[in-house]
């Protein structure tokens, strides 16, 4: 009776003991699948290559031992992916370009759906832009600009895309800031603004570094300022708009998020693994290349950083009147 007793117990402890080293060994662990990260804008432009750049590593590294499959939505100034990825409520398999229409389209169509409705997982660079004009332009620094603009209100013009982009932003912190005004010149995309500004139909344009920098070698432009704090280490030879009398700084930056409620282990599998892409080859690469400035952001830094730049935006395109 006694053995049969102890037997039993012997039993149900090796069950037991099997039972829970398979729960630990079979546990799900994220991720299972491959994560979808949605570009909220056309391939070919900067958040597509950002977003292709970082699954190509992904793979390349190993990081995570599912793949990132980048998947483009474009449409609406990002509304159409925002809403998209909104609606994958609590599942960790999205991932979202964050730029600056992440923060301005919401705000600018009064959308349901905004920031607050997405998880923060990392913001990785800034994107500074540039002034920049014909290399046969007659404007050779930013004093020029605004000596003809006082003299002349709305005759110069700018290009850029739709008001409230950045492009838009940038032409009215040059306006604020030297109390002109410039003459806007609305396009569908940046390479209209650039084929106009080539073709003498506009006179000044704002651009990323990456690309100003380009067409500066190519000696198709000439770059008058950047809207930055400081010059950037790779074109030193540019000044910053503040070193030209004008207090005007900008920047874009390029962060992911992911829907809103993603449990915190998957939220923080994610944070880790696009932390340790930021110190790959692949990555230091991409942002030497492109002319960004590193700016990592964790989480809920990031969050913090969201908050605050959506309060600005808001002041800024009601002065700017296109927010109501």
């Amino acid at each position: 009776m006694r053995t049969h007793w102890r037997l039993s117990i012997a039993i149900l402890i090796a069950v037991g003991m099997t039972v829970g080293m398979g729960g630990v060994s079979g546990a799900a662990k994220f991720p299972e699948k491959p994560i979808t990260l949605v570009v909220h804008a056309s391939a070919g432009g900067g958040s597509d290559i950002f977003a292709r750049t970082l699954a190509a590593a992904f793979e390349k590294e190993k990081i995570l031992p599912q793949p990132i499959v980048v998947e483009n939505k474009p449409g609406g100034s990002g509304a159409i992916a925002f809403a998209y990825v909104a609606g994958k409520k609590k599942d960790p398999y999205f991932l979202l370009t964050a730029v600056t229409s992440f923060l301005t389209t919401p705000i600018l169509r009064k959308s349901q759906v905004i920031y607050k409705d997405f998880t923060p997982i990392a913001n990785f660079a800034f994107d500074e832009y540039m002034v920049i004009v014909r290399a046969e332009s007659k404007y050779k620094s930013m004093k020029d600009i605004v000596n003809d603009a006082k003299a002349n209100p709305k005759k110069i013009t700018v290009g850029g895309t739709q008001l409230g982009s950045s492009d838009s932003i940038c032409a009215y912190l040059i306006e604020k800031a030297a109390g002109v005004q410039l003459n806007y010149i609305v396009f569908n995309s940046g390479g209209e603004v650039n084929a106009a500004l080539m073709g003498g139909h506009i006179d000044i344009a704002v651009a990323n570094p990456g690309e100003a920098l380009e067409l500066a070698k190519a000696n198709k432009v000439r770059t008058l300022g950047v809207f930055s704090e400081k010059r950037l280490a790779g074109a030193p030879e540019v000044p910053t708009l503040k070193e030209q009398g004008l207090n005007a700084v900008y920047v874009q930056n390029r962060g992911l998020v992911a829907p809103v409620e993603i449990s915190e282990d998957a939220r923080k599998v994610l944070e880790e693994a696009l932390l340790k892409y930021t110190k790959t080859d692949v990555y230091k690469k991409y942002i030497k290349e492109n002319m960004l400035s590193e700016a990592w952001m964790d989480g809920p830094t990031f969050g913090k950083w969201l908050d605050g730049e959506h309060a600005r935006y808001q002041e800024v395109l009601k002065a700017m009147g296109v927010l109501k």
